[in-house]
This record gives structure tokens, C-alpha cells and sequence, in this order.
């Protein structure tokens, strides 16, 4: 499959990759997700049944399978 971006030579590739989003203020992060990437540009598609898992993930009951550092970077203050 041709990359959606406009102007990008690029084939779309599957891939698994590593997906991190905030739900309830936390982090959250999904290891192996399978997703379609560009590789020239990076762009990234999930199909919509991978979507669907992911909505569905409700951490409170499922069992992480490890833990990862979160950082906070600094900002420095207005000029």
C-alpha cells in the first residue's frame, strides 16, 4: 500500500511498534502493536480492530508486563 502522505515515495510496511498515550492522567504503554509504518517518513496507520483493542484496554483490571520509567523534562523558564 502506497504512504498517504502527499509527495512520499514510500510502500507501507507492517510492522509492530511501540505505542504510548495518557488514559486517566497516566501513561500507558503497548508493546507489539501491530500497525502499518512508512518507511521514508514514518508515518503510522493502526487498523481499526487495533484501534478497538486499544479503547478497550482498561488498565485498572488488565496486568502489566512491566514497568517503565516516566520521565519530566525541565522547561526552561520564558524569556
Amino acid at each position: 500500500m502506497k504512504c498517504v502522505v502527499q509527495g512520499c515515495p514510500g510502500e507501507m510496511e507492517q510492522r509492530q511498534i511501540v505505542h504510548t498515550f495518557v488514559r486517566g492522567g497516566k501513561p500507558i504503554v503497548v508493546e507489539g502493536l501491530p500497525a502499518w509504518v512508512c518507511p521514508v517518513c514514518g508515518y503510522t496507520v493502526l487498523d481499526i480492530q487495533v484501534l478497538d483493542t486499544l479503547f478497550a484496554l482498561d488498565p485498572e483490571t488488565a496486568s502489566p508486563v512491566g514497568q517503565a520509567p516516566v520521565f519530566r523534562l525541565p522547561l526552561p523558564s520564558a524569556v
